[in-house]
């Protein structure tokens, strides 16, 4: 763990010293041009280039970091980045960097398994009057999720009722987000057979590992016990801070105990 306990910060150090370094060129090529180009014409010409520089190049700066931070974050699934990533912004300053945060602490609980935390703090987010809808929608998501994940004595009339109370304006997760929570709700709690997982697939690994547990349960409730055993251990040798794969590590371990 010791060698990625560095990559975020090392990250975030690299990115702000490339954008204050390409300021300081900026300035500097601006005090040449200043005492070198007399011609006002050629100086307003040769300002506008070196400032339409600076600006593409701290767009793909920007870019470039974003895109670092959303593999390891996503798809590598570094859980030590994930931590390290939230405890160095967790003081931000602005807005909407706050409910960013936020969203991405309410995401790292969810996957921990945390889920009274998750719906604690999706329920405070979503009382905020000024949040975007964009982002009320994935809160409202994860809610749902965690709802179903925490009460066992949820009753099918319930979640229908609470599913369409639903306010996600995009169609695509509020549809994708009603068949997760039937799927759960049947998988978890009705223990009965769900092929809603069988023909998923996903680019991020926190939902290829999910999509793996899923099956495996659904193939438990279906009386497959090898297909469920193959889909269990994939999942053991990851991470047993997920959730997923204590959940995996203690099915194995029932089943070991009654060999």
């Amino acid at each position: 763990m010791g060698g990625y306990e560095l990559d975020y910060k090392a990250l975030r150090k690299n990115y702000r010293l490339y954008i204050r370094s390409a300021g300081l060129l900026a300035m500097l090529l601006i005090i040449c041009i200043g005492f070198v180009v007399r011609d006002t014409l050629l100086q307003t010409t040769a300002l506008f280039l070196v400032l339409a520089a600076l600006f593409l190049f701290i767009q793909w700066i920007k870019k470039s970091y974003t895109n670092k931070c959303n593999t390891l974050l996503h798809v590598d699934l570094d859980l030590a980045f994930w931590q390290q990533y939230l405890q160095l912004n967790k003081n931000v300053k602005k807005a909407i960097l706050q409910i960013d945060m936020k969203l991405t602490s309410v995401a790292y609980s969810f996957m921990m398994g945390d889920f009274d935390a998750v719906i604690k703090e999706a329920r405070e987010a979503l009382s905020q009057k000024e949040l975007l809808q964009k982002y009320k929608n994935f809160f409202e998501s994860y809610l749902m999720r965690s709802t179903v994940l925490t009460d066992p004595g949820l009753s099918r009339e319930e979640l229908e009722a609470q599913l369409n109370g639903l306010t996600i304006t995009d169609p695509t997760l509020a549809e994708k987000t009603k068949e997760v929570c039937l799927a759960l709700y049947d998988l978890t709690i009705a223990h009965q057979s769900n092929d809603y997982f069988e023909d998923l697939s996903n680019n991020f690994k926190y939902q290829q590992l999910e999509i793996i547990y899923y099956q495996a349960l659904n193939a438990t409730l279906k009386g497959d016990k090898h297909r469920a055993n193959d889909l269990f251990h994939k999942l053991v040798s990851e991470d047993e801070s997920l959730y997923i794969v204590r959940k995996a590590q203690q099915y194995l371990k029932d089943e070991d105990s009654h060999l």
